[in-house]
This record gives C-alpha cells, structure tokens and sequence, in this order.
C-alpha cells in the first residue's frame, strides 16, 4: 500500500446559520470556491484531479444534485473529472478523506480532492420531510430519529456530566479560540470567499441583497463568561444543553489536495502531513457523544499506538459534553487536546468539519513541530468516525 500525503488545505470561513455572509450561497459556488483555492495551494494542474469526494451532512435542495461534481465542474476541473458526494453526518469530511486516501494507497488514484460542504442555511430550515420517518423502526428504536441536542441531554443525565462542568469547559475552548485567531492561525486556512448576503430590516421585515466578503470565522465570542453561560435557557425542560454549550449552526467549506507521496516528493510538492487512516465505531443511537471513545481505542489499536505516541487530539465538540466524556474515557491531556478550541465557538457545518480538522491538525502538528495526532468526530445515529494523521 502507498502511503498517502495531504499537500494542501484551505477553507472558507466558517459563517453563522441564516445570519451570516453565506446565508444565501448556493453549495456549488461555495464548494468550488475551496476547490480551487485548495489545488492553487497545491499546485497543481486542475486537469489531474482523478476525483473529487466532498462530505455533506445534509446533501439536498442547495447542496443536493451531486454537489462533489457540480462544484468540479463549476470551479472549472473540466468535463473529465468525476465527483461523488458522500453522507455519514458530522463524519461526512473524514469519510471523504478515507475514500480519497484508500483509492490513492491502492493505486487506484494519483492525486484526488476530499472535500466538505454544508450550507445550513438554506438547507436544514427546508428539509424534505417527506416520508422521514419509518414508524417500524421508529417504535422499536424512537433514538434514530432524536434531536442531536437529546442525545446530548441523554449523555450528560446518564454520565453525570454538570451543567456547570460545560459550561466552564466552553469558557476554555472561546478562551482558545481567541488565542487561535489572534496568533493568525485560522487565517492560515482561509481563502476569503465574495459572495451576496441576504439581509433582513428588523423594523419593516424587508429583504435585500449586500455583497459582502467572507475573510474570517463569524461565531467566536471571546466575551463569554460562565455568568453569561448559567443565564441561558436551556433547550429542554431538566436537560443541560444550551445554545452556549452546543455547537453554533453554522455554513461552510473545505477541501484538501491528496497525493500518492512519493509523486508528491518527487515534485517537491508541501506535504502537510500523511493520512494514516481512518476507524469507525457505533453505539446506541441515543448514546451519539460517546461513540468518539470506542472508535479512536479501534484507531490506535490497529496502528499499534500508545497515548504517549499522540502529540496531539481534536475531540469533536458536537457539544461541551461530548469533549468532556470522551477526554475522561480517554485521558487525553488538556494540553494537547483541542488546542485551538473547536466547534463550539467556530461552529459546525457539518460535512465541512472532519476536513477542517484534518487540515488544521497537520497545520498545528507542523507549528508545534511535532509528529502524530488523533482526530475524532461523532455523527447522528450514535456513530463516529476516527483518523491517524502523521508529519512524515
């Protein structure tokens, strides 16, 4: 098996659900943006993607219709290059890295994109709900069809995660993100994206269109204090789960130019990092936070690792109590996990995610001049996805 290289990484900035600059941007623009964005930072001809796979969480109506190839064909690749969206939820990004990089280990592939879109937006406030539920399953299994903020209710009821220990948990983590961007790390990553904005008169409810240019992360709120926290409601009567501790509705893009490494050696090309792969693991669809902790032990026990070998860990902050469990099961140490805060701050467009991890673990990997990381991403359904990334 060849190894696999990541020679490039780019995203947009990540945007807030219906109030932000991409409330009005259709998937195929905001996805091709990255695409070229990321093969311009590669280097590489358009013409020698052998193909795009891009993740999305929720593929239809504006992110529907094969976006993977609309966007190929929209960001100009060409008539010959083919596309497949792919759907695991919150693992939609890490499942199309997966498939790029086994296509290239097995020869299939030379160089190929993996990609994420999600555009909440316009999409999950007019979901097609036709036919969404199956009462079979339904009555022997409700939890399929629960709120993610549920599952998290469920998780921290049942675990004896505090209201209290998230919130003081989200403090860090905007505390993080601040540090982040002031060091200009996200800047790094972002390819400013022009695109119309829809806005809203709050007084007469009249819409009009502003052009706008999307340079930076929208949902960071380095003001937050555990006062501000413990005044929010919370979403269900009893439960723990507030806007502040959840992840922010969020719309976005990403996308990395993968390569077999030797060709990218032998072109002198910047490999960011190897993708070592990629281990799945399930438990009950009501129990979805947890799922992070038995697929990363399935990880590192089939690349032989130890929790000394791991210089760095991105735990998904789906919700506060999500990091918090799956660091306790673990033993991660805080000094090395989720460094630059996560989700909950940034936000969470959900097929975008798992690439932006990916990429943005490698970019810090590479500051810290360290080796070896673990990234882990629960999805709906009580699944999650796990990947070994490593500098060669």
């Amino acid at each position: 098996m060849k190894d696999v290289a990541v020679v490039s990484y780019c995203r947009t900035g990540i945007a807030k659900a219906q109030r932000g600059a991409l409330n009005s941007t259709h998937g195929i623009p905001m996805t091709a943006h990255v695409l070229r964005g990321a093969v311009k930072r590669a280097g590489v001809d358009p013409a020698e993607i052998e193909d795009v796979v891009i993740g999305c969480g929720l593929p239809e109506g504006a992110t529907g219709h094969n976006v993977a190839r609309n966007a190929a064909l929209e960001a100009g690749f060409g008539e010959g290059t083919p596309g497949i969206t792919v759907n695991r939820y919150c693992g939609s990004g890490l499942s199309a890295a997966s498939i790029v990089a086994n296509r290239i280990a097995s020869g299939e592939a030379t160089v190929a994109i993996a990609g994420g879109v999600e555009n909440i937006s316009l999409v999950q406030f007019n979901l097609n709900v036709n036919g969404f539920f199956y009462e079979p399953l339904q009555q022997r299994m409700p939890a399929v069809w629960w709120t993610m903020n549920q599952t998290a209710d469920f998780v921290a009821k049942k675990y004896g995660v505090s209201r209290e220990a998230q919130d003081a948990y989200v403090v860090r983590s905007q505390q993080r993100v601040a540090a982040a961007t002031a060091a200009g790390k996200f800047a790094d990553e972002i390819v400013p994206f022009t695109t119309k904005m829809k806005v809203t008169d709050k007084a007469t409810g009249a819409t009009h269109e502003r052009e706008v240019t999307l340079d930076r992360d929208e949902g960071p709120r380095p003001d937050t204090t555990l006062a501000g926290l413990a005044a929010l409601k919370t979403v269900y009567p009893g439960g723990t789960t507030t806007a502040g501790n959840a992840s922010q509705l969020s719309d976005g893009a990403a996308a990395v130019v993968m390569m077999e490494a030797g060709e990218a050696a032998r072109r002198g090309l910047p490999i960011l990092g190897l993708f070592r792969g990629m281990q799945l693991a399930a438990v009950a669809p009501e129990e979805m936070s947890i799922a992070i902790t038995p697929a990363i032990r399935k990880l590192m026990k089939h690349h032989e690792l130890a929790m000394a070998d791991v210089d760095l860990w991105e735990l998904h902050e789906a919700y506060a109590v999500t990091t918090l469990y799956n660091q306790e099961q673990l033993q991660t140490p805080w000094e090395t996990t989720n460094v630059n805060g996560g989700a909950i701050a940034l936000g969470h467009p959900y097929g975008m995610s798992g690439i932006r991890y990916l990429g943005s673990t490698l970019l810090e990997l590479a500051r810290r001049g360290r080796r070896r990381a673990v990234v882990g991403v629960c999805t709906a359904g009580g699944m999650a996805t796990a990947a070994y990334l490593e500098r060669p």
